[in-house]
């Protein structure tokens, strides 16, 4: 069973997850990417959000190479390190899609959350970025709620 206080570091570490790129979005304008708000009074908001997210997925197994890679594209800003931070980038969402692959439950968000390549042909890597993240964050919120249904069902 999961602890109140689980369910509610996971829920603040989502909701803070879908909402900084639109914080960032409505304070700085329309960016190249998340990533870009680096050099923006938003870097600490960056910075604690990867890091939260980050610390969230190292609790879940299949997905700790996800959450090194977030860490370290957050530890390489892509102002000083430009390629190794882009490389990171696109390894977590790719390794993502495969952790998301690796659990046997609600693979329909995996066509989901390939839309995003859509919005990277059409509105760039900020917008990619932004759908990928909100379905990650509804895939995980997912999965959480049908844990607590699941263990409220076999403790009656």
């Amino acid at each position: 069973m999961i602890s109140k206080f689980e369910i509610i570091k996971r829920l603040f570490t989502s909701v803070l997850a879908v909402l900084q790129p639109f914080i960032i979005y409505f304070t700085c304008g329309d960016l190249e990417s998340i990533s870009q708000s680096w050099s923006t009074q938003l870097q600490p908001l960056f910075i604690f959000t990867n890091a939260l997210v980050s610390y969230f997925l190292f609790d879940l197994p299949k997905w700790r190479i996800s959450a090194t890679l977030l860490l370290l594209l957050t530890v390489f800003s892509v102002q000083n390190w430009f390629v190794l931070h882009n490389v990171l980038a696109i390894l977590f969402f790719i390794m993502s899609g495969i952790s998301m692959l690796s659990v046997k439950k609600f693979r329909f968000y995996i066509p989901i959350y390939l839309i995003s390549l859509f919005f990277l042909l059409n509105g760039g890597f900020f917008w990619m970025e932004t759908w990928a993240i909100i379905c990650l964050v509804a895939y995980h919120m997912h999965i959480m709620f049908y844990t607590l249904r699941l263990g409220r069902n076999n403790s009656n």
